[in-house]
C-alpha cells in the first residue's frame, strides 16, 4: 500500500473513532478525505448526477450513525466505507427500478428473442453461479475484478476508484480470478449447469 493510501487510513480511522463519539468536525473530516473518490466511483456506475448525490447522501449519513461499528481489526476504514457506500447504491437503484413504470417495451426486451429459453435458463444459471463465487471474495478483490473484466477499467482507473495503488489491484484481480476459476472449474456455461 503507498504511504498516502496508509496515511489517509490512518486518519480516516481516528475520525470515525471521534464520530462514534459524536463529533460532528470529524465527519467533515471524513467528507474531504472520501467524497471525490466515493463520488467518481459512484457516479461511473450510476451515471446520474442525481441518483449519485442521493447514493452519497444515504451512504454518508449510514457512516455517521454507524461509526461505532467501524472495526480496524476487520477492514481499512476506506474498504468500510466503500462496503457502505455499495450497499447504498444497491437499495437506491432497486427502489429506482421498483418505483419505475413497467411497459409492454420493456417485457419485449426481456424476452430476448435471439436466445431459446433453454439458452435463457442456462445463461440465468450461469450468472447466478458467477454471484456466488464472486460473493465468497473478499469485497475489493470482487469489486476489482468485476470494474476489470466487465467495464475493461484498468488496474490504475481502479486504483482511483477503490483508493488503492495500481499494483495492489493487479494482485487483487490476479488471485480473484485464480479463485473463481478453482470454485468455478468448467471451460463453458453448457458444461457448469
Amino acid at each position: 500500500m503507498s504511504d498516502q493510501f496508509e496515511e489517509t487510513n490512518r486518519l480516516l480511522a481516528l475520525a470515525l473513532e471521534r464520530c462514534a463519539a459524536g463529533e460532528k468536525k470529524a465527519f467533515t473530516t471524513i467528507y474531504e478525505l472520501t467524497s471525490a473518490k466515493f463520488a467518481a466511483i459512484v457516479n461511473a456506475k450510476v451515471d446520474c448526477s442525481e441518483t449519485t448525490r442521493d447514493i452519497l447522501q444515504r451512504a454518508y449519513t449510514a457512516i455517521w450513525l454507524n461509526a461505532a461499528k467501524y472495526d480496524p481489526a476487520k477492514a481499512k476504514p476506506f474498504t468500510w466505507m466503500l462496503v457502505i457506500m455499495r450497499n447504498r447504491a444497491v437499495d437506491v437503484l432497486r427502489e429506482r427500478e421498483r418505483s419505475r413504470p413497467h411497459t409492454e417495451l420493456d417485457e419485449d426486451m426481456e424476452d430476448d428473442i435471439s436466445l431459446t429459453p433453454d439458452q435463457q435458463a442456462r445463461l440465468k444459471q450461469a450468472g447466478a453461479l458467477l454471484n456466488r463465487a464472486l460473493a465468497d471474495l473478499p469485497d475489493p478483490m470482487a469489486q476489482a475484478v468485476l470494474m476489470h473484466v466487465t467495464e475493461g477499467f484498468t488496474c490504475k482507473e481502479i486504483g482511483e476508484r477503490l483508493g488503492a495503488p495500481p499494483n495492489t489491484v493487479k494482485s487483487w484481480i490476479r488471485r480473484g480470478l485464480e479463485r473463481l476459476r478453482e470454485q468455478i472449474p468448467y471451460h463453458s456455461s453448457d458444461t457448469a449447469i
